[in-house]
């Protein structure tokens, strides 16, 4: 064997190694990148299926707690890339949780999911003052 076919065969080994390093330790990589936000104090933990009258009657530290995850799921959506208003591309889990305030504070859409609420709302109320109510 001359000197190059011993350099490709270690370079094939090092890439096969370095598959394999890669394959195994991505599942943990992305476990410790997402965790659940659990609100403190032992409010409940709010979810896309609740409506509304959840959201309203919740702990501020749940409302933190949810709108945290949500805007993850957000940003990591391929429809976000789309939008294109300053307002929405400057979003933080603070606002996601007042545009949400606002969209329920609108009698009509108490019906709603939380889950279409977090989708709509940032879009819907995107050049609204923060803090408003109607």
């Amino acid at each position: 064997m001359d000197r190059l076919s011993k350099f490709r065969i270690l370079a094939g080994l090092l890439v096969i190694l370095s598959a394999i390093v890669i394959f195994l330790t991505a599942p943990e990589a992305i476990a410790a990148e997402r965790r659940p936000v659990i609100p403190a104090n032992g409010q409940p933990i709010l979810g896309g299926n609740m409506h509304g009258s959840d959201w309203r009657s919740a702990a501020k530290e749940s409302k933190q707690a949810y709108c945290q995850e949500a805007f993850a799921a957000f940003r990591g959506s391929a429809a976000q890339s789309y939008i294109i208003s300053h307002n929405i591309q400057s979003l933080s889990p603070a606002g996601l949780c007042d545009r949400i305030d606002q969209y329920y504070s609108l009698e009509e859409y108490l019906d709603d999911r939380l889950g279409s609420a977090a989708a709509i709302a940032p879009i819907l109320f995107a050049d609204t003052p923060i803090g408003t109510k109607y």
